[in-house]
């Protein structure tokens, strides 16, 4: 009998155990080894892109990241919709400031406190498509004796765009003389530059995480040692082609987009700025360089002196190991060391006609966890949280605790506006215990066994 009494309880709190588990809270679970498969291809399907930047800082001191936000795109080519859904600031962030330059672009600063071997890093979210786009051919454009002064500045000389130079003078001589027309300079100048050797190894150095340089830009070439090398990548391309066209007496500026690659625009009287790609190792017809497609590019930075080779840059130069540049796979992603979030209002109604567009991860393991910052007529903001095909949305309370979940899961922050973007600060990702009732299984289950032991016990002695 006594045998059959411990069975009955061992099988009970065999069948108890699994219930005793207590789910893992989400910074443990990230560190788990489970693969989402969020790899950046499939995260462009969905329209969001992630940009990363992490760099390490090789000895003491105080500096300030830079980094470029990319806006709305609209020239002659195409028009892009661009929206910034969130950009994540690591933990060790003091503060940061918003500011705008004259090429359009919107900027970022944040400023740090570092010990050598300390990390900076920012995750950006992107979301994009083209709105419009126009690839026809560009017939005669007559130079003018003049440009606007908002365009006159790109036919200065920049740090790696020696334009006064004689050898960069000469060339541009030689591919203008075409009865005035622009635009059979800049294609003359295109099929020229894109005949330029590929530096495989310049473009294995600046993905390999091994750069150790106090100023990004000694990695790079200027236009006359593109010239003389004749091998090239290409933002040094672009700056090449930029130094002889503007020695020609066409303005030109160059774009990076999220994946770092650059082309250069050009500005045509009547027409405005043009996209020309810059870096073909086979060029194709001319229609395919001048106008270049953009509509799968999403516009970083646009530069004006080629004073940055990326769309960031830190002052004061310290030396600083750029350890990445961008995600190749999403997965990777520690959310746990990002406590500010700088977002961009979607409208709600643009959101409701397609969501995917305008979610970003926020915790990506294990189940993809989605967050959205939402504005309606009113000017109310939203900050609504998706896992699965559950969601739950709160109205954002400025300046007051905030938290809202989903499941078990559940991100709490303080907002505030500054610039028209919404700071979400003290921002966590954590998970809700909930408590199951399944463990009070076992502790229900030992009366049972009592009685039916003392039943048991109770017939065995009156069969004796």
């Amino acid at each position: 009998m006594k045998t059959t009494t411990s069975s009955l309880i061992l099988l009970i709190l065999l069948f108890s155990l699994p219930l005793f588990s207590v789910s893992q809270g989400v910074g443990d679970i990230r560190d788990s080894e489970l693969n989402l498969n969020l790899q950046i291809d499939q995260i462009s399907s969905r329209y969001v892109v992630p940009v990363y930047v992490r760099l390490q800082a090789l000895e003491d001191g105080n500096v300030t990241l830079w980094e470029s936000i990319p806006q709305n795109f609209s020239d002659y080519v195409a028009s892009i919709e661009s929206t910034l859904l969130a950009l994540s600031f690591s933990s060790n962030t003091l503060d940061f400031n918003l500011t705008g330059d004259t090429v359009r672009n919107l900027w970022v600063s944040a400023n740090y406190s570092l010990k050598a071997g300390d990390y900076v890093s920012t995750l950006m979210w992107v979301s994009s498509r083209a709105v419009s786009e126009d690839l026809s051919a560009i017939g005669f454009v007559p130079y003018l004796s003049s440009y606007p002064d908002n365009v006159e500045t790109f036919l200065e000389s920049g740090r790696k765009i020696p334009v006064e130079n004689q050898t960069i003078q000469a060339l541009a001589a030689s591919f203008s003389q075409t009865q005035g027309n622009m635009t059979q300079t800049v294609q003359n100048v295109l099929d020229f530059v894109n005949k330029q050797g590929y530096d495989p190894d310049k473009a294995r150095l600046l993905l390999s995480g091994n750069l150790t340089t106090p100023d990004i830009l000694d990695v790079f070439k200027d236009a006359l040692e593109v010239h003389e090398t004749n091998k090239s990548i290409c933002t040094e391309r672009s700056w090449y082609a930029a130094a002889i066209l503007r020695a020609a007496g066409v303005p030109t500026r160059t774009v990076t987009d999220i994946r770092l690659k650059t082309w250069i625009q050009v500005w045509l009287p009547n027409k405005g700025w043009v996209d020309a790609e810059t870096l073909c190792s086979d060029p194709p017809p001319h229609l395919d360089m001048f106008p270049k497609s953009v509509s799968a590019h999403v516009p970083w930075m646009i530069e004006n002196m080629s004073d940055a080779a990326f769309p960031l840059t830190w002052l004061p130069r310290m030396p600083m190991k750029v350890a990445n540049l961008t995600f190749i796979n999403a997965t990777y992603a520690d959310f746990d060391q990002y406590k500010t979030i700088l977002s961009k209002p979607v409208r709600a109604e643009v959101f409701n006609q397609d969501p995917t567009k305008f979610r970003f991860p926020v915790a990506v393991k294990p189940e993809t966890v989605y967050a959205a910052v939402t504005e309606n007529e009113s000017s109310a903001l939203t900050f609504s949280l998706f896992k699965d095909e559950q969601n739950a949305s709160e109205v954002i309370i400025l300046g007051g605790f905030n938290s809202v979940v989903v499941d078990n899961v559940a991100v709490s922050f303080r907002p505030v506006l500054q610039d028209g973007f919404l700071v979400l600060q003290d921002f966590q990702v954590e998970e809700v215990r909930q408590f199951d009732f399944r463990l009070l299984i076992p502790f229900l289950a030992i009366p049972v066994v009592l009685v039916a032991v003392w039943m048991v016990r109770r017939r065995g002695k009156r069969v004796k």
